[in-house]
């Protein structure tokens, strides 16, 4: 069979190509050198509630309204030339929360000359929603670490010999106790005034 354009197996291919585009969770679309849509799959319905015959022939400050100026950079990249990559927060039409994504500008340049650039834009809020709370559990580790790090409370100590009593009722000398329970290290050495106690006229030779 012949592939010529009108052909059977030429609109079994466009279809078969189209239904696995629209299948894509992502945004596609392809947008001309005036920026004007061309092409744009299923998800634009999901992220800006636009079907695809209403993308057809719309304008990026159309589409994007408040946040075109912020896209604008990287279309006039995209437009020279350039592949353009970035992160950006949409609403979503049905929420009004804002959705995390990542987007690509490919140019689509021919002899020289860029005709318009494709797009895919991939939503990345479950990833972005992970990293928040993995920094949040990271966060609380290292807050009750410190916590652990950290004396507290009130302390019984022997008058006499300054050993400390622990959770388990036993008596342990303060350099060990404060040693299990916090990063401190102890070096010893003697005061004056234990000095000149225990060895007294010491200083004077």
């Amino acid at each position: 069979m012949t592939w010529t354009s009108g052909s059977p197996l030429s609109r079994d291919f466009a279809n078969i190509a189209l239904a696995v585009v629209d299948h894509i969770p992502a945004m596609v679309a392809y947008w001309d050198a005036e920026q004007r849509c061309r092409f744009a799959n299923a998800a634009y319905r999901d992220w800006f509630g636009r079907t695809r015959e209403q993308m057809l022939g719309i304008t990026m400050t159309e589409l994007l309204g408040p946040i075109y100026l912020l896209n604008l950079p990287y279309i006039e990249g995209a437009l020279r030339g350039e592949p353009q990559t970035f992160e950006r927060e949409i609403p979503d039409p049905r929420t009004g929360l804002l959705r995390h994504s990542i987007a690509n500008y490919i140019p689509d340049a021919r002899d020289g000359v860029v005709h318009g650039f494709y797009v895919h834009v991939a939503d990345t809020t479950p990833l972005v929603e992970r990293e928040r709370v993995l920094a949040r559990v990271i966060q609380e580790r290292d807050r009750a670490l410190a916590e652990v790090r950290t004396l507290r409370g009130m302390l019984p100590v022997c008058s006499v010999c300054k050993s400390i009593r622990d959770e388990k009722g036993e008596w342990v000398r303060v350099e060990e106790y404060i040693a299990k329970r916090t990063e401190a290290e102890f070096t010893h050495s003697l005061c004056p005034a234990c000095a000149e106690r225990l060895y007294p006229g010491l200083s004077d030779g």
